[in-house]
């Protein structure tokens, strides 16, 4: 997957606020169905015993244990059960917003994915069904949490690589203007060169690229910025001064930035990653880069 498209992914992603609606296990006799449902929710189904079947907008599949489906909201839904043995399956009904309806039907999903750890999707439904009766304030935080796992999986499971900015929705050549960025993180980037890229005029420019990315232009730029500084502090040996001018930034701006962001000094961020994570090693010295740092 190109970096470029895949940023625009992790934005998206990071954005979807979904809200559990209902969750739960259920087992139908033989011969039981629902006929031409069109719910305006999302609705997860992993079987766990028997057999089904599905039909979704005309397509139609088979129901087997190990997989787990995702039927999109606002989709002609029909379903039931095939065999002469009782349909055990887990489902969870969420709703999201437009605009993240919007970004998962651009992603082109397929209806199912096979499940190969079937004990970790069990307790995945069966922890949501457990706190579906919890009195805890933190119930809705603990089954969103719960139901962005089992989504992440989904999303996982497909190997999301297509290029959705050929979709309609994202016709501006975004592609274009994050490689641009990439390129030219050492250099001032101003939005001017930016629109220009994505053929747009310049305040019409800012509120797409914020609609797309979540962020300003600006504001992803010095994201990026600091990516790329925490890559360059882990994997080489350059001075803080290098890297802050390897990343378009003075070395008392990005110190200053850094430990903003971070909570800890660039040196100090190069000690910790280059130990490990979650092993330091607090000394009483400070460096010479750490006191200009």
């Amino acid at each position: 997957m190109k970096p470029t498209i895949e940023s625009i992914l992790q934005n998206q992603l990071n954005r979807i606020h979904a809200e559990v609606i209902m969750t739960a296990y259920s087992e139908s006799i033989p011969g039981w169905s629902v006929q031409k449902s069109e719910p305006d929710f999302y609705r997860f189904c992993y079987t766990d015993k028997g057999q089904g079947w599905l039909d979704i907008q005309n397509v139609s599949y088979t129901i087997q244990p190990g997989t787990l489906f995702l039927l999109p909201a606002g989709s002609h839904q029909s379903f039931g059960t095939d065999g002469d043995e009782p349909f055990g399956r887990f489902w969870c009904h969420f709703r999201l917003e437009l605009g993240e309806i919007q970004f998962l039907n651009s992603l082109q999903l397929p209806a199912f994915v096979h499940v190969q750890d079937e004990q970790m999707m069990k307790q995945l439904f069966s922890k949501m069904i457990a706190l579906q009766t919890c009195d805890s304030i933190t119930r809705e935080l603990r089954l969103k949490s719960v139901l962005l796992e089992l989504l992440a999986f989904y999303l996982d499971a497909t190997h999301v690589q297509k290029d959705f900015l050929s979709d309609q929705g994202f016709g501006v050549k975004w592609n274009e203007v994050l490689s641009y960025i990439e390129s030219n993180l050492h250099t001032n980037i101003h939005i001017e060169e930016l629109a220009k890229l994505a053929f747009l005029h310049p305040n019409y420019f800012i509120s797409s690229f914020k609609n797309i990315m979540g962020c300003s232009p600006i504001q992803y730029v010095t994201n990026r910025r600091m990516a790329a500084a925490k890559q360059l502090l882990t994997d080489t040996t350059l001075p803080v001064a290098a890297v802050a001018a390897h990343v378009g930034m003075q070395n008392h701006y990005l110190s200053r930035l850094f430990k903003r962001y971070t909570g800890i000094t660039p040196v100090q961020y190069r000690r910790i990653a280059k130990q490990g994570a979650g092993q330091t090693t607090e000394n009483t010295g400070t460096t010479s880069e750490e006191e200009n740092s």
